[in-house]
């Protein structure tokens, strides 16, 4: 019955809104036994590992959920991209909105890396200000704002209750309300994904207990170049990263703030730029171009009288998507898999010394903590702290 309901073409958006359900419940797990300060918060998350095992397992699902549910709205883009919805009249807005959603997720992913408040957390505050201080004009302010307005009761409410609320709104504009509509409503949409994500669900449940977060320092120290080679959730942090680690100055700021910029901006205008077509123009228009071009390649004429018009039209989705995944993350593979993520404990524990196992308060002031206005060095450090230190 759930395989008969099931959609390819909406199996990744299916996926997402499943995660983000789980991310919302798991998320409500957490906030019992986290406490928002910035004395205590990395305490909280070592009690979860040292005293709760099952929270501290709820706490490393919720990390490994954040990356499949990235990569599943990447997908889910990309075969967007390859339908050619932009062009659909009809969903104009779900296209807008699920362009929109882009951008609370990434406040997701910015607050859920600062939380935790460990030395991870306390490099990436430190290094969000220098990263928007190279924007041009506004850059400077707007990195003396972001210092200023911090605290960690601010980035918990922005995690907890802001950026859940602008996400529902613009979820239920995007699919909850077609979901509604139809048989059986959301609850039946959930439980039939939840069914046939059951690979990606064992997955996370696999890892969060295979590679937990090592917050048991001092008791448990990692090794400094922990991590390396092994794909974590925090990984994706690195997308600010990289682009000071390969470029300087203006390249740096090209590359990491105009070009994603401009590409969030096209995609998000593409179907006010191209003139959609609603769906009995698109049939008038179009007829049966899909069959003439598999007419014109011979050996896909001979698939499509093997397989069947839908089998094959699925296949290439499929190659297409799978195409399109590996020219995305195998590069951010080649370049992250050296970041040592796990390995920070190893120095920055609490048996080196206070300064180093609580992030220090002052890091706002950048005369006191002059290297934290480098970023160079901080990517650097990041990236080879046996090197760079």
């Amino acid at each position: 019955m759930f395989a008969k309901r099931y959609h390819w073409r909406h199996f990744f958006g299916g996926l997402a809104l499943l995660l983000l359900a789980i991310q919302l419940a798991s998320g409500l797990v957490l906030t019992m036994f986290y406490a928002p300060h910035l004395n205590e918060a990395y305490a909280s998350v070592q009690r979860m590992y040292n005293e709760l095992a099952a929270v501290a397992w709820v706490r490393d699902s919720h990390r490994w959920a954040a990356l499949v549910l990235a990569v599943a709205i990447v997908l889910h883009l990309v075969r967007s991209l390859l339908r050619k919805d932009f062009l659909n009249r009809d969903r104009q807005t779900y296209w807008l909105t699920g362009s929109l959603l882009l951008l609370p997720l990434l406040g997701f992913l910015v607050t859920g890396m600062i939380l935790p408040w460990e030395w991870r957390a306390y490099w990436f505050v430190s290094m969000i200000p220098n990263y928007v201080g190279e924007i041009p004009l506004v850059g400077p302010w707007l990195a003396a704002f972001l210092l200023d307005i911090f605290t960690m009761n601010r980035a918990f409410v922005t995690h907890v209750l802001i950026l859940p609320a602008i996400t529902l709104v613009l979820i239920d504009i995007h699919a909850l309300l077609r979901i509604k509509n139809r048989g059986g409503g959301l609850s039946l949409y959930l439980v039939e994904r939840g069914v046939l994500a059951l690979p990606f669900l064992l997955v996370i449940g696999i890892l969060a207990w295979a590679l937990p977060m090592p917050s048991q320092d001092p008791a448990m120290i990692p090794m400094p170049l922990d991590g390396e080679g092994i794909p974590m959730p925090e990984w994706f942090v690195l997308i600010f990263y990289v682009p000071r680690l390969y470029f300087h100055g203006w390249g740096s700021t090209l590359v990491g703030f105009a070009l994603p910029l401009a590409l969030f901006l096209v995609l998000t205008l593409l179907p006010y730029v191209l003139k959609p077509r609603s769906r009995a123009m698109r049939q008038a228009l179009g007829g049966d171009t899909y069959g003439k071009r598999i007419a014109a390649m011979p050996w896909l004429a001979s698939l499509r009288s093997a397989l069947g018009a839908g089998r094959l039209a699925k296949a290439l989705g499929a190659l297409g998507v799978t195409a399109a995944a590996l020219a995305l993350f195998v590069p951010f593979y080649a370049v992250s898999r050296v970041s040592p993520t796990m390995g920070c404990n190893s120095c920055h524990n609490l048996s080196a010394g206070r300064r180093m196992g609580v992030p220090p308060e002052t890091f706002k002031d950048r005369v006191v903590n002059p290297n934290l206005s480098d970023y160079t060095f901080m990517v650097e450090h990041w990236f080879y702290p046996q090197v760079v230190w």
